[in-house]
C-alpha cells in the first residue's frame, strides 16, 4: 500500500520542482527583459500546465505602505530601454568645468547647492565633484550632510563647520 503512495509523492514532489524551477527561469528572463526561452527538452514541453498563479498584490492593496503603482508597460531589452545616450567625453569635460566654476565662484558649497547653481543633476554633479577630488583641484571638508565642497582644504573645512554650528541653533 505504501508503494502507490510514495510513487505518487515522488512524481508530485518532482513535478513541483519543475514547475518552480520553470517558473524562476521565466522570472529572471523577464527581469533581464529577454522574452521566455523555449522549453529545455521535449519531454518538459508535454507537460501540462494549468494557469500560473498571480503574484500577490503590493503592500498598498493590502493596506500596507502606499506606493506607486508599477509600471504595466512591457521592457525590452536594456539597449532599447535606454532614454538617453552616455555624456561624450567633451560634455563630460563640460560639466567638470562648470562645476569647477560654481565651486570656485563660492567658500564651501554642499551637493545640493552645487546641483541647484549649476543646473545639472546629483549624479553629474557627484561624478564630476569625484574626478575635481581626484585631480585636486576641489576639496571636500567634513562629512555626510555636512559634507562641503571648495578650492582649497582649509576653506571647506571652515564651510562644514559652520554648516554644524548652523544646524546647531
Amino acid at each position: 500500500m505504501a508503494q502507490p503512495f510514495d510513487a505518487e509523492l515522488e512524481e508530485l514532489v518532482s513535478k513541483f520542482a519543475r514547475d518552480l524551477a520553470d517558473q524562476i527561469r521565466t522570472l529572471i528572463l523577464r527581469r533581464l527583459g529577454i522574452e521566455r526561452a523555449p522549453a529545455a527538452s521535449p519531454a518538459r514541453a508535454t507537460v501540462a500546465r494549468g494557469p500560473r498563479p498571480q503574484p500577490s498584490p503590493p503592500p498598498s492593496a493590502r493596506g500596507g505602505a502606499k506606493r506607486a503603482a508599477p509600471k504595466t508597460t512591457a521592457r525590452g531589452p536594456v539597449s532599447e530601454r535606454r532614454q538617453s545616450s552616455r555624456p561624450t567625453s567633451e560634455e563630460r569635460a563640460a560639466a567638470i568645468e562648470r562645476i569647477a566654476r560654481v565651486v570656485a565662484n563660492s567658500s564651501g558649497l554642499s551637493v545640493g547647492e552645487i546641483e541647484r547653481q549649476s543646473g545639472m543633476s546629483r549624479s553629474v554633479v557627484g561624478s564630476a565633484l569625484k574626478a575635481l577630488k581626484d585631480q585636486g583641484r576641489v576639496f571636500m571638508g567634513g562629512t555626510k550632510r555636512f559634507a562641503r565642497y571648495a578650492t582649497t582644504q582649509q576653506a571647506a573645512d571652515q564651510a562644514s563647520l559652520e554648516a554644524r554650528r548652523g544646524a546647531a541653533a
